[in-house]
């Protein structure tokens, strides 16, 4: 018989009406959410804790759900008999939730998504609680459950718990208000982890030597196919609000089975839970604004989340540059969250989250000019069951939207450009995760997925500067994506745990089928020493919205098949210190054709310069070690500092290049520092070897009228390099208590001692010599210079 719900319940009905119902009333809800959220004082109620004694464990379990636990249990497990014995002490819900737990042989473990499973325990009943059997429980212990989490790890600290298989680092939302960036970016912030390589201008970020903006980036279980504003013009900042993020999960190694494309790094990111407190934030800064708000629907056991952006950062023209002129980028965005309690111990939540930019850049210099806008929507829900009290299982059923236009039109003394660039690409897509408990030492997990893809490229090109090339280029793709996947953990002895798996992936848009085995393990060495290993071999094929149309590209190029082995070694000490090392190498077969700038890739229109090149590769590879020690976290003052020697090549001819991202060393570090709750002083600082550039030579020809020209000579490419690259950015935070509200200032600067550091080359000069030859200056553009922001928040 299956289990039951501890509740009243509405009649029931079946899981496929469900997800069509949200997804139909999707709209009018949100819009009814937010006018009941801003119209009733006593939108929510407060509900009552305890006392627990004498009440059965499902209805103070109930209670815990209603203040703010994202709780998941199973009548199974929790029988109506089973009667609270002793009260427990006051304290937070979590703390109350394991005493009440204990005494019956159960546990609260971290599940998906931010979810809490009551699971069996590994020590007998009472062992942890009120002392003896209360009444109702179990007469003997319960059968322990295996070791971790089933779906994704959720930790306070950087690495995983001794035994966990996969290496993942993770950033909580207070270490994310912490950290120093531009805007409060999310994606910025994460630029400070080891292994992450970033351009200061952009949001978008490398992962070990993985291309810009590759790495997969998932919000509560939906992969983001543009996770960034105005994509096409530097992507300055991420669509999602650091401030409704609960934490980030950073995958630089061997990603489980259950990631697909996952060989360029994951960011998975899950939003706060709207039902865990009741609060509204406002913030405003010198470059944008915003709101986040939360709270609980009074009878309906649901909770929504909100938040809306608008940036203006024209505000900061020295800084956001484009061939020496300033552009005027404006952009919103707009988060949604909608979470029920459904019968049986189901969690139901439906996500909307969509974008709007626009850019308009008018200058008399060259006579420039351009227009962009971009649109991005995205509607989604999420179902988690706990089928029985083993069995659990995630739904996931999604449609997405992304539309982008360029348009402009460049005139000099060399010609013109004119490009009118629109593109509009579409989702639906169904997952289905199931993770089975099968006892103390054994965990499996499967499931699919399926998309169905299409898009429409409108490519109009004009440029008389390289060789009159002319495109017009209509195609409208569409195609299918499919994966299944299998992995199981096995804990073979106390300090081995071993977890292997196998992806089947299918795509259409390059007729691509792989079957990508992987396989990590860990071993607990002694106490507070934890070595992992971990081998992958799987593939990453080209996304339907990732075709280089721009540069004449039509067809999508075939999947690129990556191998990974990573070895990690962690220590704690006593003292509350933690050392990390890790070693990398990647291989990559079949690499995807990529066209670059050599000298400005920061142009309003990068495929009509004359350096733009097409680089094809026979193959790339990716090395690294990395050593990290750091505090664990406290209460006044934490802190973490890292170095790493890398190196990203591709192989071209049989001859090994430094890709244009390639940082060989790099050391990163912050600092945290908080005096009594009310100023926060964070300081965060890089340093890394100059990214490779090409030399620029040049020989005197004669004219055919006589005169004398300037033909430009290229060095081999990417062989010189930059000056190195060094940045101090700093925040300082001041809180002050305001009635029932909290009011905090912020002072921010990024690039503190204003360091000139070298980007990219803005121009040449010839200068021809006596002796017939040619000296070439090179006037170069820098990175983002010291940047101020000065802002506030409110939480009432």
């Amino acid at each position: 018989m299956p289990p039951s719900v501890r509740a009243a319940a509405p009649p029931r009905r079946s899981r496929a009406g469900i997800l069509a119902s949200v997804l139909s009333g999707l709209t009018p809800l949100w819009c009814l959410t937010l006018l009941a959220g801003a119209a009733s004082p006593g939108l929510a109620a407060s509900h009552r804790a305890g006392p627990y004694a004498g009440r059965p464990l499902a209805e103070a379990l109930q209670d815990l759900q209603a203040r703010g636990l994202n709780l998941i249990f199973s009548s199974d497990l929790v029988p109506p008999d089973l009667i609270v014995a002793v009260e427990p002490p006051n304290g937070a819900p979590r703390a109350t939730l394991d005493r009440l737990l204990a005494p019956f042989g159960l546990e609260a473990r971290d599940g998906p998504a931010g979810t809490i499973l009551v699971v069996r325990g590994s020590g007998p009943p009472g062992s942890a609680g009120s002392g003896g059997d209360p009444a109702g429980a179990p007469s003997q212990g319960r059968a322990s459950a295996p070791p971790g989490p089933p779906l994704r790890e959720r930790l306070r600290v950087e690495a995983p718990r001794d035994g966990e298989v996969g290496p993942v680092v993770t950033v909580d939302h207070d270490d994310l208000e912490g950290l120093p960036a531009i805007g409060d970016d999310a994606m910025r912030k994460l630029a400070a982890l080891p292994g992450i390589a970033a351009a200061d201008r952009s949001a978008a970020f490398s992962v070990r030597g993985g291309a810009p903006g590759a790495a997969r980036i998932v919000l509560d279980g939906l992969p983001l196919d543009e996770p960034f504003h105005l994509k096409d013009f530097a992507a300055f900042s991420s669509i999602v609000d650091s401030r409704t993020i609960d934490r980030a999960d950073v995958l630089t190694g061997v990603a489980p089975a259950e990631y697909a494309g996952a060989a360029d790094g994951v960011v998975d990111l899950a939003t706060v839970d709207p039902a865990e407190s009741v609060r509204t934030v406002a913030g405003f800064s010198t470059i944008n604004a915003g709101l986040v708000s939360q709270g609980r629907l009074d009878g309906m056991d649901a909770a929504w989340l909100v938040s809306a952006r608008s940036w203006r950062p024209d505000a900061l023209v020295d800084s956001v540059t484009v061939d020496g002129d300033g552009i005027n980028p404006g952009y919103n965005d707009l988060l949604g969250k909608l979470q029920f309690r459904l019968p049986g111990g189901s969690l139901l939540s439906a996500h909307v989250l969509m974008s709007q930019d626009a850019l308009d850049y008018q200058t008399d210099f060259g006579d420039g000019s351009a227009l962009a806008a971009d649109d991005q929507r995205y509607a989604w829900i999420n179902l988690k069951t706990p089928l029985t009290g083993r069995l659990y299982a995630q739904t996931l059923l999604a449609s997405g939207r992304v539309s982008r236009a360029r348009s402009g039109f460049t005139s000099d003394a060399a010609g013109g450009t004119q490009v009118d660039d629109a593109r509009s690409y579409g989702s639906v897509a169904l997952r289905q995760d199931w993770v089975f408990d099968a006892g103390t030492r054994t965990l499996l997990k499967w499931g699919f997925d399926v998309r169905r893809v299409e898009a429409e490229y409108a490519y109009r090109s004009h440029v008389e500067r390289l060789d009159s090339v002319d495109r017009d280029i209509l195609i409208d793709p569409a195609g299918r994506e499919a994966g299944l996947y299998l992995a199981g953990r096995l804990r073979v002895a106390a300090p081995l745990t071993i977890e292997a798996g196998v992806r089947r992936d299918l795509e259409t848009l390059g007729g691509d089928v792989a079957l990508s085995p992987r396989l990590n393990l860990a071993w607990t060495l002694g106490e507070g020493t934890t070595l992992r290993a971990g081998w992958a071999r799987s593939s990453r094929s080209q996304g339907i919205h990732e075709l280089p149309i721009e540069d004449g590209v039509v067809d999508f190029s075939p999947a690129e098949r990556v191998t990974e082995r990573q070895l990690d070694l962690e220590h704690r000490f006593r003292a509350g210190l933690r050392l990390s090392l890790s070693i990398y190498d990647t291989g990559i077969d079949r690499p995807t054709p990529r066209f670059e700038n050599l000298f400005n890739p920061f142009t309003l229109f990068p495929e009509s310069e004359p350096d733009r090149v097409r680089i094809a590769p026979d193959s790339a590879r990716a090395r690294g070690l990395e050593i990290g020690l750091g505090s664990e976290a406290q209460r006044v003052f934490a802190w973490r500092a890292s170095y790493a020697l890398a190196s990203a090549e591709d192989q071209i001819g049989g001859d090994w290049t430094p890709r244009s991202w390639d940082q060989r060393h790099t050391v990163k570090f912050n600092m945290d520092f908080r005096i009594h709750d009310t100023w926060r002083l964070s300081l965060a600082g890089q340093y890394h070897t100059g990214w490779p550039t090409t030399e620029m030579g040049a020989v005197a020809v004669a004219n055919p009228d006589g005169s004398t020209g300037m033909q430009p000579v290229l060095g081999p490419r990417n062989a010189l390099r930059y000056s190195p690259y060094h940045r101090l950015d700093l925040k300082v935070t001041r809180r002050f208590s305001v009635g029932r509200s909290n009011l905090a200032l912020y002072f921010e600067v990024t690039n503190l001692y204003g360091r000139d550091n070298v980007c990219c080359a803005a121009g040449f000069t010839y200068l021809p010599q006596p002796d017939g030859s040619v000296r070439v200056e090179r006037h170069d553009d820098t990175w983002t210079r010291q940047l101020p922001v000065v802002g506030m928040t409110w939480e009432f």
